[in-house]
Order: structure tokens, then sequence, then C-alpha cells
């Protein structure tokens, strides 16, 4: 899930910033103003649309790929990228895939590893959308299997820091791997601003 929502909203963002085309600054105008709609005002709709696909993992992840926030994002990153770069690659012979993919990515990967951590966390902790689509335990999420500590009386407080300790542990693991590049990624807009 946030491999592809990496490449889709990267590759988004960057024909939105380098490339030229007609109409993107209204498609931009368009990503900008869904990031201000709150997911709870799609959610009944999109829970119509997949209706009939519910109870999978993947049902859970589809809606997501494509963030407006994460776009944003991107965007601002490859804004910062010179020209002088890509105009390098272009007389190189690459094409524009080549170019984003060998030239942009490596340059650009505090962006990669910030939208990286803020999609996991906000897919690890989404508890709205598994709520709606799953009601088959083999498929539950963490967030919405903790609720099983909720019906116990007394509660096993030994099972509830288990629980807690594993939902908390990849969440750990996923700053620490990325965590180089997020503060890069931090500092990098500390010094533009």
């Amino acid at each position: 899930m946030v491999a592809g929502s990496l490449i889709v909203n990267s590759m988004a963002a960057y024909s939105s910033a380098r490339m030229k085309w007609r109409g993107k600054k209204v498609l931009f105008l368009l990503v900008i103003i869904l990031t201000i709609i709150p997911f709870e005002a799609v959610a009944l709709p999109l829970y119509y649309m997949f209706s009939g696909q519910r109870d999978t993992v993947v049902i859970q992840a589809i809606p997501f790929i494509a963030n407006a926030f994460s776009i944003f994002l991107f965007y601002t990153f490859f804004l910062d990228v010179p020209g002088e770069i890509e105009e390098a690659a272009r007389l190189d012979g690459a094409g524009p895939f080549r170019t984003f993919f060998q030239v942009i990515v490596p340059i650009t990967k505090p962006a990669f590893a910030t939208v990286a951590i803020l999609t996991f966390l906000a897919q690890w902790g989404s508890y709205l959308w598994p709520v709606l689509m799953v009601s088959d335990p083999t498929v539950r999420p963490l967030p919405l299997a903790i609720s099983i500590f909720q019906n116990q009386q007394p509660p096993e407080w030994g099972q509830v820091l288990a629980f807690g300790t594993m939902f908390i542990v990849p969440v750990l693991a996923v700053f620490l791997v990325f965590q180089r590049w997020f503060v890069a990624s931090i500092s990098s807009s500390a010094i533009k601003g």
C-alpha cells in the first residue's frame, strides 16, 4: 500500500510540477481543494461503491493509494529540483520515466521518506474505514481488533499491554528505517522558509 502510494502520488506530482501540459494548473488546484475535504465526508459514498468487495485486505487500502496531501508534498519538493539536472538527463538521452526514476527520485529521498511515514501512520491507525468494510476477524486491522479488549471483564492487563506493544513496534520500526531522510526533509524545509 505504501509503495503504491509513493509511486502514484510522486508521478502525479512530478507531472504537475515539471512537465508542461494543458490544464495542469486547474488539476493541481483541484488537488489542493481535495486536501480540505475530510474522509468522513466521502466515507459513505465509498462504502456504497465498494460494498460488494467487503472483508478483504485490498479494499482497506485501495481508496487511499492516491492522496491529495501526498501529491502536494511531493509537488513542493519537485519544484525545488533545479531544471538543469533534468536538462542534463535529457541531453544524455533519458526520457521522462528514466529521468524521474534515475535522477529525480534519488534527489528527493527526504520527500519519499516523509510521505512513506505519513502514509504508513495513516493506514496503520485507520479505524473508520475498517469499521465500515470489515466484519471478518481474519482481515481485521489492529485498531479494530483492540475492541475485543473492551468487552473483557475484568480486563486482562497483560494482554492489553502485549497488544499495545504489538501495535506500536511496527510504527517505531518504520520511523527508524526512514528517520535519516525524514529529519533531512524537516531540516531542508526549515532552511527554505
